[in-house]
């Protein structure tokens, strides 16, 4: 994929996000790797949504006992930090996204989104999804997820 514009740019999911909010020995090589990014110039982005579904993943996590309410709560003002440019979708964006979703034979297009973005920033996507990684098969997709799939 090429970067049409000069600036260098890195397309995150929620679950990335998440993994950079939550303080764990699971996560810390990808923030350090996320920081590394950052410290070159590159720019995070992710589609407009990501704030619903990275506040959705904390407290599904705190529903299911995975995080404490002050650790959720502690990772919800943390994530605020993050320097992430949320797009929102045009026209052209949306066709992009729900032509990902009919080739992924996905019922939602969440994702597709995120390819989308992707694509239209000739970058890659970083994810914690693996099964999305394994569908797109593409090395533009990068899964940063742990080997035992724990993140989110």
């Amino acid at each position: 994929m090429t970067n049409s514009s000069s600036v260098e740019w890195l397309v995150i999911d929620a679950g990335v996000g998440y993994a950079m909010s939550v303080a764990d020995a699971a996560t810390t090589r990808l923030r350090a790797d996320i920081a590394n990014k950052v410290s070159q110039g590159v720019k995070l982005g992710a589609p407009v949504f990501w704030r619903y579904e990275l506040t959705s993943i904390l407290t599904k996590s705190l529903h299911f006992g995975q995080l404490s309410e002050a650790s959720a709560w502690q990772a919800l003002e943390l994530s605020s930090e993050i320097a992430i440019a949320l797009v929102s979708p045009d026209d052209e964006l949306v066709r992009q996204a729900y032509a990902w979703t009919l080739r992924l034979k996905r019922a939602a297009a969440y994702d597709s989104f995120y390819l989308a973005l992707a694509q239209r920033l000739g970058c890659e996507l970083w994810t914690v999804d693996h099964k999305l990684f394994k569908a797109v098969g593409a090395p533009w997709v990068r899964y940063v997820g742990s080997a035992e799939g724990k993140i989110p």
